[in-house]
C-alpha cells in the first residue's frame, strides 16, 4: 500500500439524538486534523433520520468528504460498524466512538503506523474527558468501564487486541476477517445473552482473536494516536459499576473458552491476569501512599476496586456455571 496516495476511512455510528453535541465534536476533531485524504462515513438506526440529516447538514457546511447510511435492519451497534465498513471506500478503516474527540495528528499517526507491512490493525490510548474535574479521582485501574485505557505505556508494542473506540485495519484484513459479529455486543434481540443479567460483549476483542486467526501480521498500540473518550457525571453510578463489571468478566471468561485453542503457549486472558496482577499488589501500596494527604480519594479508589473486582469475579464464575444459551464457536458470524 502506497500510504502517501491512501486513504483513510473513519466510521462511526450513533443512535440517539441526544448525542448530537457529541457528533458535532468529533466531526470538528476530525475537520480539524493534519492528513488530508479522510473519508467519514456516518451510520444511523432506522427511526434516526433527523439525526442522518443534522450529520449530512453539518458535514456540507464545514465542506467534509462525508457518507451517511441508514441501517433499515436489525440493531445493533456492530451492524451498523460493519455497514459503514462495506460502504467505506478507504485503504484503511478506522472505527471511533460517537462521543471521542481525536487529538490533532491523530489521523496522520494512525495512517503512518501502516508503513510495517506487518501491521494489520492499529489502536492507541483512550483518555477519560471528565465532565466535571472532580471525577479525575477514578482509579486509572478502572478505565475500562468508560471505555478508556488502563494501559500507561509510551512505547509502541504488539498487543492481542485493538480498543473499540479507537482503532483502525486494513481494508483486506478486517474482510478475510470477515467483520464485526453482529449478534454479541449490546444489541437487543439476537444477541448471545444469559438470562437478564449477562451479554457477550468485548466485540472487538472478539473479532481479534478471529482476525490473528485469519490473517498473518501484527496488531500494534501506538500511543502517538490518541483520542478522548467523553465521561458524564450521570454514568458515575454504583449500578453502572456492578453491571459493566459483571459482564466484563462474563465476557471475558466467554471469550477466552471459545478461542482457548488459539493461544497453546498461554491462556487467552494474558492481559487481563497481569492487570489483575497489578490491582493485588500493587495499588494497595499506591493507595496507601496516597492515604494521607487525599484520604478521600484513596477510600474511594479502594472501594471502586473492591466492587469492580468482587462483580468481575463473580460475573467470570457465572459464565461458568450459566453459560449463554445460543452456542457460539468463536467462528466467522
Amino acid at each position: 500500500m502506497d500510504l502517501a496516495e491512501a486513504l483513510l476511512s473513519i466510521v462511526f455510528t450513533s443512535y440517539t439524538m441526544e448525542r448530537w453535541k457529541d457528533i458535532r465534536d468529533l466531526l470538528d476533531s476530525i475537520k480539524e486534523q493534519t492528513f488530508p485524504r479522510i473519508e467519514v462515513v456516518f451510520v444511523a438506526n432506522r427511526g434516526q433520520e433527523q439525526l442522518m440529516g443534522k450529520v449530512e447538514e453539518y458535514g456540507r457546511n464545514r465542506n467534509m468528504n462525508l457518507v451517511t447510511v441508514l441501517n433499515r435492519g436489525r440493531p445493533g451497534v456492530n451492524v451498523r460498524r460493519n455497514l459503514g465498513i462495506e460502504r467505506s471506500a478507504g485503504q484503511i478503516v478506522a472505527l471511533v466512538d460517537d462521543d471521542v474527540v481525536l487529538t490533532g495528528h491523530w489521523a496522520e499517526e494512525m495512517v503512518k503506523s501502516y508503513a510495517d507491512d506487518s501491521v494489520m490493525a492499529v489502536t492507541g490510548p483512550a483518555v477519560p474527558l471528565w465532565e466535571m474535574s472532580s471525577m479525575s479521582w477514578f482509579p486509572r485501574e478502572f478505565y475500562w468501564m468508560w471505555g478508556c485505557t488502563v494501559w500507561d505505556w509510551d512505547d509502541l508494542r504488539e498487543i492481542r487486541n485493538v480498543g473499540g473506540m479507537n482503532c483502525s485495519y486494513r481494508r483486506e484484513a478486517l474482510f478475510k476477517a470477515g467483520l464485526y459479529r453482529p449478534d454479541i455486543g449490546p444489541v437487543g434481540k439476537g444477541c448471545f445473552k444469559a438470562g437478564r443479567w449477562f451479554f457477550i460483549s468485548g466485540e472487538e476483542v472478539e473479532f481479534c482473536l478471529r482476525l490473528r486467526r485469519a490473517v498473518a501480521g501484527r496488531i500494534i498500540y501506538n500511543p502517538r494516536v490518541p483520542v478522548y473518550h467523553k465521561v458524564y457525571a450521570g454514568q458515575f453510578k454504583f449500578s453502572n459499576i456492578v453491571k459493566r463489571a459483571l459482564n466484563f468478566g462474563y465476557t471475558k471468561r466467554f471469550l477466552a473458552g471459545a478461542y482457548k485453542k488459539d493461544f497453546p503457549g498461554g491462556p487467552v486472558l494474558d492481559l487481563e491476569y497481569d492487570h489483575l496482577k497489578h490491582i493485588f499488589c500493587r495499588m494497595p501500596l499506591a493507595l496507601l501512599k496516597e492515604f494521607p494527604g487525599k484520604p478521600a480519594d484513596a477510600g474511594r479508589k479502594f472501594l471502586v476496586a473492591l466492587t469492580a473486582t468482587f462483580f468481575t469475579g463473580l460475573g467470570y464464575c457465572a459464565c461458568l456455571l450459566y453459560p449463554a444459551k445460543k452456542k457460539f464457536t468463536g467462528g466467522t458470524p
